[in-house]
């Protein structure tokens, strides 16, 4: 047979003024690579020099004398965690502990941002700001914050704190008869945790937690009396974890818990039974998770539950969508229960 011979097909090689615009490409894309590996670090490390945070210091702020027996406290940090403690061995009405966090060469003397007034013969005005947190590494007085606070139990404390970014944290420390005018917790970025567990007798006036991204974990401790008609606990992402033990109440009483991303769990023991008329109604809703009621009441109490839910099981007291305790309709003291979610199942039991 005759063989044929082919030459062998040559690549196809444009040309531009002369050149071949391939190589050009590819130089042009070195040149873009190496310009990139370049100027990334640079970018990065002026508009992320948080990263080269380290610990600069330790310094504490207190107030001294004991004929300042009420304390409006304020904190706002940017930053870091905030923990506060009551503490039955300080002398002092109030007294922080702050580590600092910042860049080289930064000034411990810059991050002293606690400052006192005094309103009165009796009450002072405690409060801390972080200020505004700037990225760029050459700002030498930017900080970041862990922050422990004690306060004296003898004090009566007005606490709002806000964290832009980090945990916040109250612990009663088991501590009984404590007067707490308000506790007002939120955070943007962390978990909130109000822990009254083993405390007896105390008051609170005013209850308000709330953080967007973190889990909200709540113990009211045993006897609280709680002297306000509302509370708010409201999460955008994350779980609720709420227990009491015998609350006092002097009004009828609303309580809004909310997540939108997450599970809400009730612990409630009620045994107290006021001398009076009174409702207590609990809201309670997530958009993503479970609902959990596990509760104990005098059976003089009268209660009711309703749940709803778009995907999941309702069971209530075995029963579907709702129950209502025999003595609803005549009991002086009653607790009534909306809970709803949108993909979750609903449990409610009687311990």
């Amino acid at each position: 047979m005759p063989i044929e011979s082919k030459t062998p097909s040559q690549p196809k090689v444009e040309y531009d003024n002369g050149k071949p615009k391939r190589r050009r490409k590819v130089i042009l894309g070195l040149s873009v690579g190496i310009i990139v590996v370049i100027i990334t670090p640079i970018i990065l490390f002026s508009i992320l020099g948080v990263i080269n945070y380290q610990h600069i210091g330790t310094y504490s702020y207190d107030e001294t004398s004991m004929e300042y027996t009420n304390l409006n406290l304020t904190i706002n940090n940017k930053v870091g965690s905030i923990e506060i403690f009551y503490d039955n061995t300080l002398t002092k009405p109030f007294e922080a502990i702050v580590e600092v966090y910042g860049r080289d060469d930064s000034s411990l003397l810059d991050a002293m941002n606690f400052t006192t007034t005094y309103l009165n013969n009796d009450t002072m005005e405690i409060s801390f700001y972080s200020g505004d947190f700037d990225f760029f590494f050459w700002d030498k007085k930017v900080f970041t914050y862990d922050i422990s606070v004690y306060i004296n139990p003898a004090v009566t404390a007005d606490i709002f704190v806000e964290a832009s970014t980090g945990s916040v944290s109250l612990s009663t420390e088991a501590i009984d008869s404590l007067v707490i005018a308000s506790i007002d917790l939120q955070s943007d970025t962390g978990s909130i945790d109000l822990d009254m567990r083993n405390s007896v007798n105390s008051t609170l006036n005013g209850l308000n937690l709330i953080t967007d991204t973190g889990r909200i974990d709540v113990d009211l401790g045993v006897r609280t009396a709680l002297n306000d008609s509302y509370a708010l606990i409201d999460t955008k992402t994350g779980s609720v974890d709420f227990r009491f033990i015998d609350l006092i109440s002097i009004d009828n009483m609303t309580w809004d818990i909310n997540t939108n991303t997450g599970s809400i769990n009730m612990v409630i023991s009620q045994n107290i039974v006021y001398p009076f008329q009174f409702l207590a109604f609990f809201d309670v809703d997530t958009s993503t998770g479970s609902i959990t009621v596990d509760f104990f009441f005098n059976a003089t109490i009268g209660y009711q539950f309703y749940g709803s839910t778009s995907t999941g099981s309702v069971d209530i007291l075995g029963n579907e969508n709702g129950y209502s305790s025999s003595n609803y309709g005549t009991a002086g003291n009653l607790y009534d229960f909306e809970l709803i979610t949108d993909t979750g199942s609903i449990t409610v039991i009687e311990t």
